[in-house]
């Protein structure tokens, strides 16, 4: 039961959700106030401020970065609409959806290079924010100008370089989180010297279990198998030459190792022996998730009169991925009539425990041209290639207890690839002083390939597959008023099955699930509209969309009507899954950012809110119970002041969601999770010292009202009432 002032004070945040999500989610001037005047090439593959961009984007720029005390990227980026914060219950492995789409279905760039994942959850954000300069978010498709996985939207992650005018700079840092009792440090070093560039970035965390409210979740205050910790390590250097100092070259490296577990929400242990069936035992370890990666640029720029800039790189990158998952299920005595006269079978458990070790390696490279062909045109052509191959070793041991059934141990080796070759060309003309009509196409190659399998459960031959597509957009603005900017457009984007979907094998939860070769690509249309404006102090930006998406690969039982045929061995269809093409979905919304700065004051009162329907249309059934909130965001007040050498801010903000359902069918039927609406008050306050910020600190305190909550149906619950610290010193 929920107190009464429990009830208030959600009626009170659900009412106000609508009015939410971060004010610093723009690019920002040097008092902080957040501008759209900032310039990102993430829209258009090409410079342009945000007030001037056909596309939803976002700048996390550097002022902001050092304003908050993030433990991952992911935190960075929770406050940007339409943007939620997804970890599947797995600390450490934050990951993004954008307006309601997996986070599959969302492209990480770090320094525009391709990050991929090929898991069934999206690709995870593990790079330290310490390292990064600013951070680039396109909202909605964007296939046409990066390619596959861009359905729900782009992030572009730029890390730092030297710092110029310095041959030796060091940052030393490091936060304490009284959440997790946990705290990472970190050590930046960079400098110019002559015509290098060069920076290293070292980082350590360690976190414990997370405390959150007594009550539902747990009693004790700390959420079990929550405890993780990471280190990391990258590296730039850079060259700038010619006679006109008009070409760099750069080396970047990094690396990022990651230990972790699985919260196991407590009500999906059902089972109470003697008598009632279910799980007794869930847990999954993921001792293993590294990430290493080299990259290699160019970038020429006023090469020649019809060449105004070249951009070529490269990379290679490997994941190191260990998956260990123990489930055991309580069986109750259970009448058998056959053979005559029957009778009861005494009751057991079954353990499963699952084992996947994956090592996934992709490499690629981009040429992109801008081209000064004709007045009044800006034109950019490119050809990108990119490769995946996965190699996963997998076992299964199944026993029971007391012994019931033999024991069975399986085990498969699976290596496969995807190639991905595309060639982009995009184009933007100035119609008139103020109308311009940016327009691009973009031709995709994909061939994917199961080279070997050695399995005792999967049936698969080895083969390969192609598949062409053609994602494209279009879209106008209009900015004929000062400082505002109309504008419209159509996108188009396009997912490739994952590996894991087309040739692999998974069993978290004792639940095989196979790969289905001959799915098709996921396929999705986006129309928005919207505005723009910045001057005087009030600033906004408003967009509406409407998604249409096709083609959603699902899991159905092996034995459903329609299925297709499962590939594996030794075990009957009626308990086993497979990947399948069945679903669509319509979203649709409203995207919000303003705020307004008093006249001759520093008080800055913000909003910045989402509101999102996604309606699934399954063969059985339709829901807009889709596991995404109706409404969520951030408001607040900011204030800035000067004091004792001390360049101070303050912020006081509240976040807030509505309810969140998802229902879906299972082999049980169709079933409807919930969490309810929540809302936490959040005070953050912080300044620098010196002529060049020398001295820098931030102290925020989460949650006031120590309030209990969820945000998602898998997410892991909301830390309670903690502080974090911040402090950071430069030399």
């Amino acid at each position: 039961m929920i107190r009464g002032h429990e009830q208030f004070r959600r009626a009170l945040y659900g009412g106000v959700a609508y009015l939410a999500l971060a004010a610093p989610a723009y690019g920002q001037d040097g008092n902080g106030a957040a501008v759209l005047d900032t310039l990102t090439v993430v829209g258009t593959r090409t410079e342009l401020s945000v007030l001037e961009n056909p596309r939803s984007v976002s700048v996390v720029g550097p002022e902001q970065i050092e304003r908050q005390a993030p433990s991952s990227i992911g935190e960075l980026l929770e406050d940007i609409p339409g943007v939620e914060l997804v970890d599947s219950s797995v600390p450490g492995m934050r990951r993004l959806s954008i307006r309601g789409e997996s986070s599959r279905r969302v492209t990480v760039l770090v320094d525009g290079q391709v990050i991929t994942d090929h898991s069934s959850y999206g690709t995870p954000l593990l790079i330290n924010p310490a390292a990064v300069e600013r951070i680039d978010v396109i909202r909605g498709p964007a296939s046409v100008l990066y390619g596959g996985k861009a359905i729900g939207g782009v992030i572009n992650i730029i890390t730092k370089k030297g710092v110029p005018g310095k041959a030796v700079e060091v940052e030393i840092g490091g936060t304490y989180y009284s959440g997790s009792d946990g705290g990472q440090g970190w050590v930046n070093v960079g400098g110019t010297v002559g015509d290098f560039d060069y920076r290293i970035t070292g980082g350590a965390a360690t976190f414990d279990d997370l405390r959150v409210p007594e009550g539902q979740f747990t009693a004790t205050g700390r959420l079990t198998t929550t405890a993780h910790e990471n280190d990391d390590i990258s590296g730039h250097i850079g060259f700038t030459f010619g006679e006109n100092r008009n070409h760099y070259v750069s080396l970047k490296a990094e690396q990022y190792r990651l230990e972790s577990e699985a919260w196991t929400d407590p009500t999906v242990l059902t089972g109470n022996p003697p008598l009632v069936a279910g799980p007794t035992f869930f847990n999954i370890d993921l001792p293993e998730r590294d990430r290493r990666k080299v990259g290699i640029y160019y970038d020429g720029t006023d090469l020649t009169d019809w060449l105004a800039k070249l951009h070529i790189d490269a990379y290679y990158q490997t994941i190191d991925r260990l998956f260990e998952n123990n489930v055991a299920t309580f069986s109750p005595p259970t009448f058998v009539p056959f053979p005559p006269p029957g009778g009861f079978t005494p009751p057991f458990t079954t353990s499963v425990r699952s084992t996947s070790d994956d090592t996934l390696t992709n490499y690629g490279g981009l040429v992109q041209a801008d081209l000064d062909l004709l007045e009044g045109h800006e034109t950019i052509v490119g050809v990108q290639y990119l490769a995946d191959v996965l190699e996963t070793s997998k076992t299964s041991a199944v026993s029971t207890t007391p012994f019931i059934f033999p024991a069975s141990n399986n085990s498969s080796f699976t290596e496969a690839r995807i190639d991905t070759f595309s060639v982009f060309a995009q184009d933007a003309w100035d119609l008139t002083d103020y109308l311009r009509l940016t327009a691009g196409v973009r031709y995709n190659h994909i061939r994917s390939e199961l080279e070997e399998v050695v399995s005792t459960q999967v049936a698969l031959t080895p083969g390969s597959r192609t598949q062409d597509q053609v994602s494209s957009s279009v879209g106008l603005t209009y900015t004929g008023i000062p400082d505002t900017t109309f504008r419209v457009l159509y996108s188009s984007g396009y997912i490739s099955p994952t590996l894991l979907q087309s040739y692999g094998r998974t069993s978290a939860g004792g639940q095989p699930v196979f790969g289905n070769p001959g799915l098709e690509l996921e396929t999705a249309d986006n129309f928005e509209i919207g505005a723009r404006y910045d001057r005087n102090g009030l600033v906004f930006d408003l967009a509406a969309f409407y998604t249409m998406s096709d083609n959603y690969i699902t899991i159905v039982d092996c034995n459903a009507v329609g299925a297709p045929a499962c590939p594996q061995v030794g075990r009957p269809p009626r308990i086993n899954g497979v990947y399948t093409n069945i679903d669509e979905s319509v979203a649709y919304g409203l995207e919000l950012f303003a705020q307004y700065t008093f006249p001759g004051t520093q008080w800055t009162p913000y909003v910045n809110a989402a509101w999102i329907r996604r309606r699934f249309d399954f063969p059985q059934f339709s829901t807009y119970d889709s596991n995404v909130p109706a409404f969520a965001g951030r408001f607040g007040l900011r204030y800035e002041w000067q004091a004792h050498g001390f360049d101070l801010w303050a912020d006081l903000f509240a976040r807030a969601s509505t309810e969140v359902r998802e229902t879906l069918l299972t082999d049980t039927g169709i079933t409807t999770t919930r969490v309810g609406g929540w809302g936490t008050l959040n005070l953050a306050f912080g300044g620098t010292y010196g002529e060049d910020d020398h001295l820098r600190f931030v102290l925020e305190f989460d949650n006031i009202t120590d309030e209990e909550y969820r945000p998602l149906t898998d997410a892991l619950p909301g830390v309670g009432r903690s502080i974090k610290l911040t402090v950071a010193a430069t030399f």
